[in-house]
């Protein structure tokens, strides 16, 4: 992550001194989060926050900065006399403007929506790389909410393995109130007893082809005999006790009572699933276009296949159900403008056109929101998905 350097000062009550993390090209997230703990165990962190004055506390600031960035950096903002500047001009250079911050924001929030769980991964992998975009996230001053990581990390969970986990924990449980790390807790467990189970599976499988002797199994049942392998199984069943429900006569393949749980879980399972997918596919988004007002659009009512490109959304939305081709009714949500109305969002889906050289062409991710009057092209959201923008001062 970065060399360490240990700092001159020491905290009031330690006796031992704390290394200060240098500053590189691409750890900036994790040095700002480090730093901002050290600087607050030196009790300095106001003089960066807040505008207070204090020479004692923006020295020592200052030197803990100055102890943490490379040379080259240092050359650049020695000349700043607060501690809060420097801060602000590390932050500045490794986060970028505004623009790029949002711009970076879209692009973290396009990774979290496409990040899903592979089947080699284990739920401790899986939940680190949702902890670590939402950190990214909170770095770059976009606090992802707890009920959406949860929700998030439930719905990208391999369905074959974790489908009747998922669905048990969402009727149990209130994922609106619960914590991430509780989900993240529950399904380790469960992982864990999986493993445990196939473990032991494994385990008995070995242990069929012992040959003559004494046999002792969970799968066979309890026997001490004579093993036939012509026959591929013991010769006298009626010797045999059942593992599961302990009666003699029959092996536990064949006992009742795992024959009729197996058919009750059978039974259940369409039910289960069925209700599952219906909890899980449901998407609701909310979004906040603070740039953009309805108003200002609406000039050209009476011209049709008006587009507008605005620099300034951060989605593709239309009003016209008429141009899409496809749509996903099952993404509802709310959008807030910046004259602060808030309308419905309908769905999200593709709508095709051709373009002036005749070729077909397509728009993806356009949010369907009936009550929008005019049709908008993010500039920003067409950068992302790999479009040249070029733009005049005169058009």
């Amino acid at each position: 992550m970065g060399d360490q350097v240990v700092a001159n000062s020491k905290p009031k009550e330690g006796g031992s001194s704390i290394k200060c993390p240098i500053l590189n090209a691409t750890n900036y997230t994790v040095w700002a989060m480090r730093m901002k703990i050290l600087i607050k165990v030196h009790e300095v962190w106001e003089i960066i926050e807040t505008e207070t004055i204090n020479d004692k506390k923006n020295n020592m600031a200052m030197a803990l900065l100055f102890q943490s960035i490379p040379e080259v950096l240092i050359l650049q903002v020695g000349k700043l006399d607060t501690a809060k500047k420097v801060w602000e001009a590390i932050k500045t250079r490794h986060v970028g403007a505004e623009r790029v911050k949002e711009a970076r924001l879209q692009t973290l929030m396009a990774d979290f929506d496409r990040l899903t769980m592979k089947e080699t991964e284990t739920i401790d992998e899986f939940a680190g790389k949702l902890s670590e975009i939402s950190s990214k996230s909170a770095a770059l001053g976009e606090d992802i909410e707890e009920t959406k990581l949860v929700k998030k990390f439930l719905k990208s969970l391999p369905r074959k393995k974790y489908i009747h986990i998922v669905a048990a924990l969402e009727q149990v449980l209130d994922l609106k109130t619960t914590d991430f790390e509780d989900i993240v807790g529950r399904l380790k467990a469960y992982e864990e007893r999986v493993a445990d189970e196939e473990e032991q599976k494994e385990d008995q499988s070995k242990g069929r082809g012992r040959g003559r002797g004494s046999y002792r199994g969970r799968g066979r049942g309890r026997y001490n005999g004579t093993y036939n392998g012509a026959n591929n199984g013991y010769r006298d069943a009626s010797k045999v006790t059942c593992f599961r429900c302990d009666k003699v006569g029959h092996y536990v393949m064949q006992c009742p009572d795992r024959l009729l749980k197996l058919q009750e879980v059978q039974e259940a399972e369409t039910t289960e699933t069925q209700e599952a997918d219906e909890l899980m596919m449901h998407e609701v988004v909310y979004l906040n276009e603070g740039k953009i007002v309805p108003n200002n659009y609406e000039v050209n009512n009476s011209e049709d296949n008006v587009w507008y490109l605005d620099n300034g959304a951060s989605n593709h939305m239309s009003g016209d159900r008429r141009y899409f081709s496809s749509i996903d009714d099952s993404i509802t949500g709310k959008i807030r403008f910046g004259d602060d109305s808030r309308i419905d969002i309908k769905g999200k889906g593709i709508i095709e056109f051709t373009d002036r050289n005749g070729e077909p062409r397509k728009i993806t991710d356009v949010y369907y929101i009936p009550d929008l009057k005019s049709n908008i092209i993010s500039l920003g959201q067409a950068t992302e998905s790999g479009c040249d923008i070029r733009m005049k001062e005169k058009l």
